[in-house]
This record gives structure tokens, C-alpha cells and sequence, in this order.
């Protein structure tokens, strides 16, 4: 299931790479392509720097974790309702890892994307 999520990933980053292309080539002269390019490109830019920012939210709420953890451990607490706090805490660290192939998936093709996008930009001024 693992490797199939990783695979529909690719796809989709595949085809988002191909309708960028197939955008900026029906472009008919150099403003539409440079007007185009440019909005591909921030797109690709503020999606990248969303999964930035989700990264670096999950790395806050593990850190954040484990302090209250140990700041729960000195009161005598090693768990609540959901279970004790390790066993939710190795669920918070596997999650992130089964998403990590996929982050780096996306940016990959925001990568693509908006190099392309940046070539299709200087091909249009030049």
C-alpha cells in the first residue's frame, strides 16, 4: 500500500509537470507566455513554501511533544485517555515519516515546475 501511495504520487506529480508544459506551450505569442509563466510560477512558489511550513509544523508539534512528555514524566504522568504519551509520540514520528516520500515528491515537481517556468520567462524577454 506503502509503494502505491509513492507510485500515485509520482503520477500525479508527473502530470502536474506535463500541464504546466502543455500551458506554457499553447501559449500564442510572448506576453501570453510570459503572463502565463509568471503565474505558474508563483503558484509553484507558494506551494512549495506550504509544504515548507507544514514540515516545519510537524517538526514543532514533535518537539513540543516531547517537552510536555518530559515535563508530564517529572509530575508522574506517562499517559491520558489516548494512551501513554511514548506510544503516541512513536505515532506522531511514524506518521511523518509515511508522508515524507511524498513531500519530497512535490517538491521535486515544484522544482520542475518552476524552472521551467523561469526558462519559459527568459525565452519570452529575450
Amino acid at each position: 500500500m506503502k509503494y502505491l501511495a509513492i507510485a500515485w504520487s509520482v503520477l500525479l506529480a508527473l502530470v502536474y509537470v506535463a500541464l504546466v508544459i502543455g500551458i506554457l506551450s499553447a501559449a500564442k505569442n510572448h506576453f501570453e507566455t510570459l503572463g502565463l509563466a509568471v503565474l505558474i510560477q508563483l503558484y509553484a512558489a507558494a506551494l512549495y513554501n506550504f509544504s515548507l511550513m507544514g514540515e516545519t509544523a510537524e517538526i514543532n508539534n514533535h518537539a513540543a511533544f516531547v517537552r510536555f512528555r518530559f515535563l508530564a514524566k517529572a509530575q508522574g504522568l506517562i499517559g491520558n485517555e489516548d494512551g501513554e504519551f511514548a506510544d503516541q509520540e512513536k505515532l506522531l514520528v511514524d506518521g511523518a515519516k509515511n508522508s515524507r516520500p511524498k513531500v519530497q515528491i512535490l517538491r521535486i515537481s515544484h522544482g520542475v515546475v518552476a524552472v521551467y517556468s523561469l526558462f519559459k520567462i527568459v525565452q519570452a524577454i529575450l
